[in-house]
Parts: C-alpha cells; structure tokens; sequence
C-alpha cells in the first residue's frame, strides 16, 4: 500500500481538548505524531463517553478517540527537570511541534518558541489558544464554549425568541484545529523551500468567527448585527416547502424555492402525482403555488403591500405540505425528492447516519482494532486521495509508545 501524504513528516504534540484534533489531521494523512501526555493523561482522556468494550479508562474515552487516531503516546511530566529534558530532546527530532498550553507555560519550561526555533531553525512550531499568542486577552482562561460565545456564533444559533444557542460539540475546538492543520502545512511548505520555520499562532476566537459567514461583512459595510433567524431566515412567515417538517418516521429539511433545485410548482406536480394537492389548483392558492420562487420570496421581503395579498394564504398551503409528508417515510421523501431535484435532505440521526447507503457505498466507515479481537466501526474523513490513500489506526494507549521513542533519543 503507499504511504500516506505526510509520510516522513515528524510531529511532537502537547495538546490536549484544544489541538488535538488538528494533530488528528496529520496523523491520519501519513504523519508520525507523538503526543506526549503527562501522568495520568490529560483532561480528553478522562472524558465520558466511554467504550463499553474497553470498560472506562483512560483509553477508552470517545472524545480522546475522535481527535487522537494513528498517533503515538509518550508520557513525561513536564514539572520535572528530567521530563523538560526529554522534552526537549524529543522537540528537537521533529519537524512540527503542536501545542495547545496556555501562553507562556512551554515557553518557562525551555520549551518555546524562541529557544526551540534557536536550537532548530527549520523547525515549525504551532500554538493553538483561545485566544492567541497576543494581545489584551492573551492570557484569558478558554473553553470551547468561551470559544463559541466571544467569536460571534451563539448570536447567529437558533430561533429569534431563543438566548443565544451553543452548537453542538466542540466546534470551536474543531475550527482551530482544522486552521492549525492548514497552517502547519503551508509552514512546512516553506520550511522545505527554505529551511526556514515559523511560529503558527493559531487563535479559536478568530478561526471560529470565520463561521460567521456573511456576519462580520454585514457590519463593516451595512452596520447591521445579523440576529438569529432559525429555519424562515430573514422571511416574516413560515414559507410553503422551506425548513422542517415531520414524515411518518422522523424529519426532513428542506428549500424548494433555493437555486440549487427547481421551484415550487414542480413540487405540487409532486402532489399532484400522489393525489395529495387538495385545493392547491384552486384561487388563490393556485395562482401563489404557480408564482412561488426566489425571485417572488425576494420582492414580497422588500414589498410589504404585494406581501399582504399573499402571506395570510401562505399558512393553508404550508398546512397541505405537512400533510403530504406525514404520507411518507423520511428515506421516500429524501429519495423521491432528490430524484426530482428538489432540495431535500434527512434530518438524520446517529443511527440514520450508520445505516445511510452513500456513506456506505463510499467505504467511509473503516474498522479500528480496540482490543485484540474486538474491532468496532469508525467514522472516516470527509476527503479521498487517490495515490495516497489514508489509513487510519486506533488512538494510542496511553504510554504505549514511551519505551520505543525514548530509546530512539538515546
């Protein structure tokens, strides 16, 4: 099998919740990552869920799982002068150091930036924070949800009547690893064409309020805040054919009028075939189903008289729309509507996720080994490479590579 994209690429990690995942992205594309880990492992290890099969441990952590595959563990306690050492040693092998500590802690243990890069030149060092390297909130104590909150994302979250909404998962944790990853890379890049490293400064604050999308822009130019909007965006009602509705298993989401399918008379011929448009060929309501795209939805937004003629009608032909979809499945809808290119989309679950057939058709899920004799399913990576492929490996065992990398230092 060939080896993967970053084969010969050295990696030395001290992360924990922060950057992990973005030592994930390395590792899984060919990379040797070594985290080193202090006793006892960090806060990701000790994390619920746990694996039932492995019982709970410090190796048995889904949240350690997810962000940890194909790396290697060493354990030194960096409050010792011998574990510094060693540190350090092993700092000084690698192309990459990935940490993730709070400004400054490395650096007062004589593993920083400036003395590694003195020692090593060509060496690329990452630091990943909440808020980074400087400036006035520095120092700041962080967590993912700090991290959701102060980059702008919670305001945007949710339903207008909502307070502001965290997203699940650590997504502002994710976002700044993902960012280390890509400036890692371009770092490396360089290294390579000069022999020269570089700090990466990574801040979660800032990766994160790129989410916000159009947000930031809608300020610089207009001095408008966007606000929360859930599922009708910036319409005043509930529009025919857009955001959630309920099947007869579960819940789809879907945007008719959007420009990627086709408009909302091709969805009552939809209807129609099922014998399911009730009085929707009937005035008023077949003149609004025959005029109801984008370009109408964009005038009624800025026209308030054209809206009163049509909005008070808008909540009977949503009501037929949820009837026809309580006539089927989730998986009929999805299907049958995609096959008439009309946006839809299940609202899946774990467990839809699990079974869907084009994650299966595409081999996505890959098989882990987590005790000798037990494999489990495990989500893969959302890209493919063709010549060369990744292989993804268990997440380390806490220490289980310690003996062998530290006999390699001599």
């Amino acid at each position: 099998m060939a080896e993967g994209a970053l084969a010969g690429l050295r990696v030395v990690e001290f992360t924990d919740e922060i950057g992990s995942y973005g030592g994930r992205l390395l590792a899984d594309l060919g990379a040797e990552v070594i985290k080193v880990e202090p006793p006892g492992g960090g806060r990701e290890r000790h994390t619920p869920p746990y694996i039932d099969a492995l019982g709970e441990n410090v190796d048995s952590s889904l949240a350690f799982w997810v962000h940890n595959t194909s790396k290697k563990s060493v354990v030194l306690d960096l409050e010792t002068a011998e574990g510094q050492g060693l540190a350090r040693q092993l700092a000084l092998t690698a192309d990459v150091v990935l940490e993730d500590y709070p400004v400054g802690y490395l650096a007062a243990r004589g593993l920083g930036y400036d003395d590694l890069h003195v020692a090593k030149p060509s060496l690329v060092y990452a630091s990943v924070t909440g808020f980074g390297q400087t400036g006035p909130h520095a120092r700041y104590a962080y967590s993912d949800i700090v991290g959701q909150a102060i980059s702008g994302i919670m305001t945007l979250a949710g339903d207008p009547a909502d307070p502001p909404n965290m997203i699940y998962g650590n997504q502002a944790n994710i976002s700044a690893g993902i960012n280390a990853a890509d400036g890692i890379l371009l770092a490396v890049l360089h290294a390579d064409a000069t022999g020269q490293g570089q700090r990466v400064d990574v801040s979660a604050q800032e990766a994160t309020a790129k989410s916000q999308e159009t947000a930031m822009e809608t300020w610089d130019l207009q001095k408008k805040n966007r606000v929360r909007t859930g599922e009708t965006s910036a319409i005043p009602v509930k529009l025919p054919g857009a955001g959630g509705y309920e099947t007869n298993d579960g819940h789809i989401f879907l945007f008719v009028v959007a420009p990627a399918g086709v408009d909302f008379p091709e969805f009552v011929d939809w209807m129609r075939e099922r014998e399911m448009a009730e009085d929707l060929d009937e005035e008023p309501y077949r003149a609004i189903c025959a005029g109801l795209t984008m370009a109408l939805i964009t005038q009624l937004i800025g026209d308030p008289q054209a809206a009163a003629a049509v909005v008070p009608h808008i909540p009977h032909v949503n009501d037929v729309v949820k009837r026809f979809f309580l006539s089927m499945t989730a998986k009929e809808a999805y299907e049958e509507g995609q096959s008439r290119r009309i946006l839809i989309g299940i609202v899946s679950s774990a467990k839809d996720l699990a079974e869907n057939t084009q994650l299966r058709a595409r081999d996505w899920f890959v098989p882990l080994e987590i005790a000798p004799g037990k494999t489990i399913e495990f989500p893969g990576v959302p890209y493919r490479l063709s010549g060369t492929p990744l292989s993804i490996g268990r997440p380390p065992r806490l220490g289980e590579h310690t003996a062998e990398v530290l006999a390699g230092l001599g």
